[in-house]
This record gives structure tokens, C-alpha cells and sequence, in this order.
């Protein structure tokens, strides 16, 4: 298996194409045959529960994976509330990049120019 090829889109997540859309919830559900519900962490200051971050994360690549998706749409952010951007995108792509799955692309949807760039420059920084 090999990584994804992970882009970002400006626009609400359901707008982008894609085999399965994930989406944050309070737990996890099938909505349909393209779209499933992740249990999201909601951040606590003064640092919130990483390993529930990467954790929903992980389960997003395993739904995906269940599903045979060879494309996946994901939020900005896998989360419930707000998080700290810098945080989500760092632990988002070290569990994307390091995840066995099928999935051959991933599309990060962000809702603002300034989460785009956010994540366009973590992208930069991938090797």
C-alpha cells in the first residue's frame, strides 16, 4: 500500500468529490452508502487529548478502508468545538501518511483562505 495523495479544497465537505464523506459526530454512524459519521474529541485547554485526534483519524482510514473507498473527503478538522489548527493538521497528516490503506487520495476540505493556508503549508512540509 502506498500513501494517499492528500489535497486541500476550499468549500463545504460534501461539495467535493470523493468516494466517502466523513464527517464529526458525537459517534460514530452510517449515514449512507457515502457518507459516515466519526466520534469526534472535543478539544480541553490547556492541551486537548491528542491520541483521541489521531484516534478518529485512524478510524476514518478504517471506514474507508471497510468501504473500499479509493477517495476520501474529510473536514479541515475531525473534531467537535474548535481546535488548535496547527495541532489538527500535524496529527491529520502523520496519521494519514502512516496509515495502511486503499484509499489513493484524500480531500481536505477547509471553509476559510486562512485554514487552506494552514494546511497548504503543512502540506509543504511533508516529505
Amino acid at each position: 500500500m502506498r500513501r494517499p495523495r492528500v489535497r486541500v479544497a476550499l468549500g463545504p465537505p460534501e461539495d467535493q468529490p470523493g468516494d466517502l464523506l466523513i464527517v464529526p459526530g458525537r459517534r460514530d454512524a452510517d449515514v449512507g452508502p457515502s457518507v459516515a459519521t466519526i466520534a469526534a474529541p472535543r478539544w480541553k485547554p490547556p492541551s486537548g487529548p491528542e491520541h483521541r485526534l489521531a484516534e478518529a483519524y485512524r478510524h476514518a482510514v478504517v471506514v474507508a478502508n471497510e468501504r473500499r473507498a479509493r477517495s476520501l473527503v474529510l473536514p479541515a478538522a475531525l473534531v467537535l468545538g474548535s481546535w488548535p489548527m496547527g495541532e489538527v493538521t500535524r496529527v491529520a497528516l502523520t496519521v494519514l501518511m502512516s496509515t495502511p490503506s486503499t484509499v489513493r487520495e484524500v480531500t481536505i476540505a477547509v471553509q476559510t483562505p486562512a485554514m487552506l493556508e494552514v494546511w497548504a503549508e503543512a502540506l509543504a512540509r511533508e516529505p
